[in-house]
């Protein structure tokens, strides 16, 4: 079967050139055999065109016959032969095409993405040329683009398949990061961005963060706890009572307690010796020692009676209570790092969690952090500015919020495993300012307050006596986050120049601990390091 491959443009050339070529007569297994016809008479009015190439390859007779050729989609290349070209063979059309253009230059034209190749025979049959052709897509208006956002930045392009490769030198991290933004652009996917390029020179940037949480709380509790019964045991009786439940903190949780307090039914009563005269049906009570009856003489014991006719027991308590606590919360992280690379901290601790149980009773547990946490990650713009993304959590273990699993090991025994809740402050934030400024972020004014009155109705609207029958508790809790971030922009510098803690610090003797109770001796500042700074004197860490 007969295939036409060349356009209408690229036929209307051929017609104006000083030879052109035809098809073949005959298939040839999926591949096209070009030949040479005879030259077209030129028209005076059609003007020349010559279809632009990006690329010349040139073969010479010393070659090996194997060549590699790459292509941009919809571009083309030239190739030059040593001798005139009889045949010619392109294996996947599709991917490339060639046009002959005169018995030595051919017209290799980029169709679709992929790789193909092309075979050029002389006269006499022998292979001339063997050209592996790779098409890839056009990545020139991505180069272009590159080159005049970032000029001073030597960006390179490589285009595979549906991906792009950006190598080469960039100043900062910055303009790595605006890079890959604009390769973005041009791809379906970001992720089909390869970003290789190599910085000139990584800045490093120190965070000086500030984290200041304050919690106070006040806990007011005042009621009236009281009981009466009247009438004696076996007899009608009346009662009454009024307890406050204290509904807010579920008890009374400490303070004072004072009233009156009174019971009829346990009366001391007093006993005769066993050699007095003795009412009928009373009885002696002595004491049997060493089988010898001894009298407990005049004396009183505590007996249970049924109680005074009046009042049989009766109580009323004012109980009182109130606490006030201030919890600080402080940490003062100076933190260094890479730009564009990311970088946690973390002060408080870890609590186990149950994630799973198997068949044998066996808990599987798996520990999450808790406490003070920073996550960020600075990159260094332009200008010595700074594009610092921050995450920030203050979290607590709270009774509020818990949960409690009962595991079993298969038989009757069993145990309750608790696992506590978190009570957690967290933000979120990306900012940019200046080596040096800073920014608070993450302020937090959270303000709880909770009241419960108990009453006894109608009784609470007397103007004084009101209060003996109502008992109030009252909760107020307030909390305050700051966050400050400073950044800097800073070098490594001589390990002369940092102080520890234990700089200068020498441990007290024994004679200084006993008579003074010192832990230490006075502090000295090493020798130097006062140099070059404003102050003077014995400076350093002491331990009180």
């Amino acid at each position: 079967m007969i295939r036409r491959l060349l356009s209408a443009s690229l036929a209307a050339a051929l017609v104006l050139a000083p030879s052109t070529a035809v098809l073949a007569d005959g298939p040839v297994g999926g591949t096209h055999t070009y030949r040479p016809a005879r030259v077209a008479p030129r028209l005076a009015d059609a003007p020349t065109m010559a279809p632009p190439a990006d690329q010349v390859l040139r073969v010479s007779l010393t070659d090996s016959g194997a060549q590699s050729l790459t292509l941009a989609r919809g571009k083309s290349a030239i190739v030059e032969l040593p001798v005139d070209v009889r045949d010619m063979l392109v294996t996947n059309p599709a991917v490339a095409d060639a046009v002959l253009r005169g018995p030595r230059r051919i017209y290799v034209l980029g169709m679709g993405q992929g790789v193909t190749d092309a075979v050029f025979f002389d006269a006499a049959g022998r292979k001339i040329l063997s050209l592996a052709i790779r098409v890839d897509q056009d990545s020139s208006a991505l180069q272009d683009t590159l080159r005049r956002v970032l000029p001073s930045a030597n960006i390179q392009v490589q285009s595979i398949r549906d991906s792009v490769i950006l190598t080469g030198m960039v100043a900062n991290a910055g303009e790595s990061n605006s890079a890959s933004q604009i390769a973005a652009r041009f791809v379906d996917k970001p992720e089909n961005v390869l970003n290789m390029l190599s910085i000139a020179g990584k800045d490093q940037v120190m965070l000086k963060v500030r984290i200041v949480e304050v919690q106070r709380n006040i806990i007011k509790q005042l009621g009236v706890d009281s009981s009466a019964v009247l009438g004696q045991l076996g007899e009608t009786q009346y009662a009454f009572g009024l307890s406050p439940t204290y509904g807010i903190n579920g008890k009374l949780l400490g303070g004072i307690t004072g009233g009156y307090k009174a019971d009829t039914t346990k009366q001391p009563t007093l006993q005769v010796p066993c050699n007095a005269a003795l009412p009928d049906g009373a009885k002696c009570l002595a004491v049997v020692r060493d089988n010898t009856a001894y009298s407990n003489g005049n004396t009183a014991t505590i007996t249970d009676t049924a109680g005074s006719a009046g009042l049989n027991s009766a109580k009323g308590m004012i109980q009182a209570f109130e606490r006030v606590g201030l919890v600080r919360t402080l940490a003062e992280p100076n933190l260094t790092v890479v730009s564009g690379e990311a970088g946690k901290f973390l002060v408080g601790g870890e609590f186990p969690v149950p994630t799973g149980q198997d068949t044998t009773g066996k808990v599987t547990i798996e520990f999450k952090p808790y406490g003070v946490g920073l996550g960020y990650t600075p990159i260094v713009l332009s200008g010595g500015r700074i594009s610092l993304k921050l995450s920030t959590e203050v979290s607590e273990l709270s009774s509020l919020g818990a949960f409690t699993l009962t595991t079993s090991t298969g038989t009757s025994t069993s145990s309750n495993l608790t696992v506590p809740g978190l009570t957690v402050r967290r933000a979120e934030t990306t900012v940019e300012l200046p080596s040096g400024g800073s920014l608070m972020i993450a302020g937090l004014l959270q303000q709880q307050t909770k009241q419960n009155i108990d009453a006894l109705p109608g009784m609470t609207s007397l103007p004084i006596l009101g209060a003996l029958f109502r008992s109030r508790d009252y909760l107020n809790g307030e909390t305050e986050l700051v966050v400050i971030i400073t950044p800097y922009i800073v070098d490594p510098t001589r390990p002369q120049n940092l102080q520890t803690p234990a700089d200068g610090l020498q441990t007290a003797s024994d004679m200084s601990t006993a008579l003074l109770g010192r832990l230490n001796k006075v502090v000295k500042a090493p020798s130097g390091a006062n140099s070059g700074r404003g102050y003077q004197g014995p400076v350093g860490y002491v331990i009180e």
